[in-house]
């Protein structure tokens, strides 16, 4: 396991966090004897990814002081922690006002490129969604295909909590910014577009007290009926999810 996971995306709150939390979820279920995960928030604004107990997650901070500035300097640490570790799989949850400072720090320091003379497989996570959020989600998908080295792996997640991904009544596949970046895309996950006031607001819930899909089916706080539905979730997202890394 040598992989870097990046979730990146230049709108904010539109599931880039609980992508990073499926990931680990789904990464810590299949280690092996030997192998580790680590985690990184690099939010400057909102440590969500940060904020799961289950997990341990470590917080760079991008931000010095008072400046409300992202200081790009600090992604060296980041780079540094995953060069000199080549055991680990590293999922990194990456804000939205660090978007394009990071995007830039990898073109220009060619960051991409030394991971993966260092044997790291780099994989970048964008999520679209509909409603207000989908062309700023579809923008910042452009940008990522536009500007990522060949060799990176793109993996686009649709996320349908916030309305259907689709524009002049065409869904994502048949757009532009699919069609122009299609042979970039490695895999496109679907979030499950399951009934809003039942399985969505059983997720919902779950996001809002930072827990796990196990946690979750496992605690007295959520109803039987609520954690089956949550159980279905899980099950469809992560048969989803496996083909994607087999």
């Amino acid at each position: 396991m040598s992989d870097t996971h990046f979730t990146m995306q230049g709108k904010g709150g539109v599931g880039k966090t609980f992508t990073a939390s499926i990931l680990a979820q789904f990464f810590a279920a299949g280690l092996q004897e030997g192998q580790s995960l680590k985690l990184i928030d690099t939010d400057p604004v909102i440590a969500t990814f940060s904020q799961y107990k289950a997990f341990e997650v470590v917080r760079l901070e991008l931000q010095e002081g008072s400046n409300s500035q992202i200081t790009t300097r600090k992604f060296d640490q980041l780079l540094e922690m995953m060069l000199t570790d080549d055991q680990s799989t590293f999922v990194v949850d990456n804000g939205a006002a660090s978007f394009l400072p990071l995007s830039h720090y990898m073109i220009e320091n060619k960051a991409i490129e030394m991971m993966l003379d260092a044997g790291r497989t780099v994989w970048i996570h964008p999520v679209i969604t509909g409603g207000l959020g989908q062309d700023d989600t579809l923008s910042g998908l452009d940008h990522l295909a536009r500007q990522m080295p060949a060799a990176v792996k793109i993996v686009v997640w649709k996320n349908p909590y916030f309305g259907r991904i689709e524009k002049g009544g065409k869904p994502f596949e048949e757009m532009p910014v699919y069609k122009n970046h299609a042979k970039r895309l490695h895999a496109v996950i679907n979030i499950p577009d399951q009934s809003a006031d039942t399985f969505g607001e059983d997720v919902k819930t779950m996001l809002q007290q930072k827990m796990t899909f196990d946690q979750a089916i496992g605690s007295d706080a959520f109803g039987i009926m609520s954690r089956q539905r949550l159980k279905i979730t899980k099950e469809k997202l992560f048969s989803s999810i496996a083909p994607v890394f087999a």
